[in-house]
């Protein structure tokens, strides 16, 4: 066993005083092995929120600053820091292992703040189509949206098949948006659809990495119950809340019962199969095989040790169709009434002409893993695709994904850049500054960051560039397998797509120009999935049996998933579209 050694933190930006080093609240003493990373002690304690790239070094972001006992400087901490950086004793907590006893100081994290997002935007009743007005289905006008005109009357107007829920029974349920980065959980009424109460907060599980793959690491490396604890104990936070919350309603209206119906969990494959602490080796590596994928229903306190007193009744998991195609985009799917299994065709009574095809309705849910949906109301595709951290800020933490693209497009539009991705001169060596855009890019109001001295770099745009050219070589993918149907609506779900900036994103060549006029951002639909199928299951309106006939994929039926790998031209396609420009 290697020595024990003195670690001493300081939680503020002041040197610490040593003199008064038992006065100081802020100050905390913790002993670790010195074969052992800063990164270990500071998880161990929850101290830092989170090891950005799973200890790999790659993200540069786990800042930690050496008083007293400073290690010499690795390979990777060279490459990240400045020297000047370096000389001030700043290190990486995921690398360092310092072998004497030692004082470090926990800057400020600059880490953006992340917006969640929990509407749902209404599909347009009408939307522009080469100059014509398309009237939508009944099928896709969205229902029970949050509004102060919305009653029980109305709503089951809308939704003729919606059992009629007596006040006698559980009216309520919770669902449930698992997020890689973001858990996002609402108490809705199950006639209206009325959000009674709202609970968010950071995925706890970022601390061994922002992306699957990581956790997956982390999984398999030891650490599967504790992604599971701390992905339970966030959303046991939001059950305490809901429960305090009802106990208010039952005191307004006695008619309210005191538990929820049932609850419904979306989220991708990865992040559900922690939860459920399944082993998640498989997901790693080809042939990424999932442990189970159905919808999956359990008691409440099978996934909790402890729960509100009187609270227990089924949780629903949301089935997913491959191990990169999970339940959030299933969920999605069904918010949106794209699953022709389900809801039949998406376009309406009649669809188009006699022996010509159906145009096709297109899902993008922009992320570092990428996935899409294609269908024409009888078939559809699915695929995902790895867009690495370049949508979720990337290595540079001062901006955000859409931050980046709407940058792009600027520096496209005056020319410090080309569409090869380079930078022009003075530019290329040291990158272009932030404050230089003066808050906004491409028309776009940028997010203010506290760093002054931010830096666009070079590295920054390559990211995007990889990014960008895996999604786009997916949606062509999935456009040519489905005999290049024209494309009625594309739906750009989750956060990501509820800020992107579309004219950005058309200037880099990220959505194809022909797109123009059809796409609209509709916010989080795994959310409102997760409402909308755990409110049909629990009324007997969904079945598992017609759910799972309908997501059973194969290579010939009516779903079908692509492995983006295996398709001859993908390789072709993703070095075309490293390209930044307009096609």
């Amino acid at each position: 066993m290697s020595e024990k050694i003195k670690i001493t933190i300081v939680m503020d930006d002041e040197k610490l005083n040593t003199e008064k080093q038992n006065e100081q609240s802020n100050v905390i003493e913790l002993t670790q092995e010195s074969s052992m990373t800063i990164m270990s002690v500071l998880r161990e304690n929850r101290i830092f929120s989170g090891s950005f790239c799973g200890g790999r070094g790659d993200c540069g972001r786990c800042v930690v600053q050496f008083l007293e006992g400073t290690p010499l400087p690795t390979g990777i901490e060279r490459s990240r820091l400045e020297p000047e950086e370096l000389r001030q004793g700043f290190r990486l907590a995921c690398v360092t292992r310092p072998k004497t006893d030692c004082v470090i100081r926990i800057p400020e994290q600059d880490e953006r703040e992340i917006s969640i997002v929990t509407e749902l935007n209404p599909v347009s009743e009408n939307i522009d189509l080469d100059g014509q007005s398309n009237k939508l289905s009944e099928n896709q006008i969205s229902f029970a949206m949050k509004t102060s005109e919305a009653d029980e009357e109305g709503a089951r107007k809308s939704n003729k098949n919606l059992r009629v829920i007596s006040k006698t029974e559980a009216d309520v349920m919770i669902a449930v948006d698992l997020g890689t980065t973001t858990i996002a959980m609402q108490l809705r009424d199950m006639v209206t659809g009325e959000v009674l109460d709202t609970y968010c907060e950071m995925n706890p599980q970022r601390l061994y990495g922002t992306d699957v793959l990581s956790r997956i690491r982390a999984s398999c490396d030891g650490h599967r119950e504790e992604l599971r604890e701390l992905v339970g104990e966030a959303l046991l936070r939001g059950l305490r809340q809901f429960a305090a919350r009802m106990t208010a309603l039952g005191k307004e209206d006695a008619e309210r019962t005191e538990r929820p119906a049932c609850m419904c969990i979306a989220g991708n494959t990865t992040m559900e199969h922690l939860l459920l602490g399944y082993d998640v080796s498989t997901l790693g590596s080809s042939p990424f095989t999932p442990v189970e994928i159905g919808l999956q229903e359990v008691p409440l306190s099978a996934l909790f040790t402890v729960i509100p007193a009187g609270w227990e009744f089924p949780v629903y998991i949301a089935p997913g169709i491959s191990a990169f195609v999970g339940g959030d985009i299933v969920a999605g799917l069904y918010t949106l009434q794209m699953l022709p299994g389900i809801f039949g065709s998406c376009q309406g009574e009649g669809g188009t002409e006699t022996g010509k095809q159906k145009p096709a309705t297109l899902l993008i849910d922009l992320g570092t893993n990428g996935e899409m949906a294609i269908t024409d109301g009888e078939r559809m595709m699915v695929t995902a695709t790895a867009a690495g951290p370049a949508f979720e800020g990337g290595k540079n933490s001062a901006l955000i994904g859409t931050d980046r693209i709407a940058l792009t497009a600027e520096l496209l539009r005056q020319g410090k850049l080309d569409e090869t991705g380079l930078l022009a001169e003075p530019y290329f060596s040291e990158g272009v500054p932030v404050e230089a855009f003066g808050g906004s890019a491409n028309g776009r109001q940028l997010k203010e960051t506290k760093k002054s001295n931010s830096y666009f770099k070079q590295e920054d745009i390559r990211d995007l560039q990889m990014a960008k050219a895996a999604i786009r070589s997916g949606v062509e993918i999935l456009w040519e397998n489905m005999r290049n149907p024209k494309i009625g609506m594309v739906y750009l779900a989750g956060g990501f797509g509820y800020y992107l900036d579309v004219e950005a994103a058309l200037a880099i060549g990220l959505l194809p120009e022909r797109l123009r006029g059809r796409i609209q951002a509709v916010g989080n639909t795994a959310l409102e999935g997760a409402y909308r199928l755990g409110r049909d299951l629990a009324a007997g309106i969904l079945t598992k049996s017609r759910l799972e006939e309908t997501l059973a994929a194969t290579e010939k039926g009516s779903l079908v998933a692509v492995n983006l790998a295996k398709q001859e031209g993908f390789e072709k396609l993703y070095l075309k579209y490293m390209n930044l420009e307009r096609n």
